[in-house]
């Protein structure tokens, strides 16, 4: 996983975060090859909670379902 955070302008972060999946199972490389947009949807939802997070102060930790 490589994350970078570059100045976007003076208020402004840009975040590109970059994945990489190594799986060594046979369970897990048919699994990631059947559901490959379940691990984009979870890496989504950690940048969407760090944003929340760093913009809002909110800790997904302490909510309740």
């Amino acid at each position: 996983m490589r994350d970078r955070l570059t100045e976007a302008g003076p208020e402004t972060t840009l975040w590109e975060s970059e994945s990489e999946y190594r799986f060594s199972s046979v369970m897990m490389r048919l699994v990631g090859l059947l559901m490959p947009g379940a691990f984009r949807k979870q890496s989504e939802q950690h940048m969407q909670d760090f944003k929340r997070f760093v913009e809002q102060g909110k800790d997904v930790r302490e909510e309740t379902d």
